[in-house]
């Protein structure tokens, strides 16, 4: 089995990785297939944006017949981000756009913890949310696995490891940020790794 990841996130590629490390399937990407430009997400949604992003190269990969019909292919597209209490569910999903075009990731959480330096402790509530959408490319039949990882906005960036908002969100029943866990710890319980555990329940058989 072959798994098409539909992104151009490098983050989201090695997260990916290890999550199906142990299971009996391929993964490969778009940059794979020599597909290196991304639709607009449009959607107001997490599910309306992995939508466009799966219907955008599935019409690329069918087109084109990027792929290996001797083996079964499925085409993996992915929308996710952060919603934050105190910012009325921002950056929801302008997560990686928060900001405007010119700031990266740490500037994008430099400007969430200036937005929230006098928001109290116990008003700092926030989760992330991915939106897995997964189609056979033969077939068309497709599904949709949501996850949520529940947490707090800290005060200051802490931790070296993951990407994005990892190093300002404290996941709950931790003391530390999402950016300071151990890589296999982080896919336990983050919401990508939340939903991909679904996915491979209903995909792969799998407990």
């Amino acid at each position: 089995m072959n798994i098409i990841l539909a992104t151009q996130n490098r983050g989201k590629v090695e997260e990916f990785n290890r999550i199906f490390l142990d299971y009996p399937v391929r993964l490969s990407t778009v940059f794979d297939y020599g597909i290196t430009h991304e639709p607009e997400e449009t959607g107001v949604t997490f599910s309306e944006n992995a939508q466009i992003k799966l219907e955008y190269y599935l019409k690329i990969i069918q087109k084109n017949k990027f792929y290996d019909s001797s083996t079964k292919n499925l085409l993996l597209a992915e929308d996710s981000g952060i919603e934050i209490k105190a910012l009325n569910g921002e950056p929801g999903v302008f997560s990686a756009r928060y900001g405007g075009e010119g700031l990266d990731s740490t500037g994008r959480n430099n400007l969430i913890l200036k937005k929230m330096e006098d928001v109290s402790s116990e008003n700092r509530k926030a989760r992330f949310v991915c939106c897995i959408k997964m189609a056979d490319i033969e077939m068309n039949f497709q599904y949709e696995f949501i996850g949520h990882c529940e947490g707090l906005i800290m005060n200051n960036i802490y931790g070296s490891n993951g990407f994005g908002y990892d190093p300002i969100f404290k996941p709950l029943g931790y003391n530390v940020s999402m950016g300071s866990l151990k890589p296999e710890v982080k896919d336990k319980i983050s919401h990508r790794g939340l939903a991909s555990k679904k996915l491979i329940k209903k995909i792969l058989n799998a407990r």
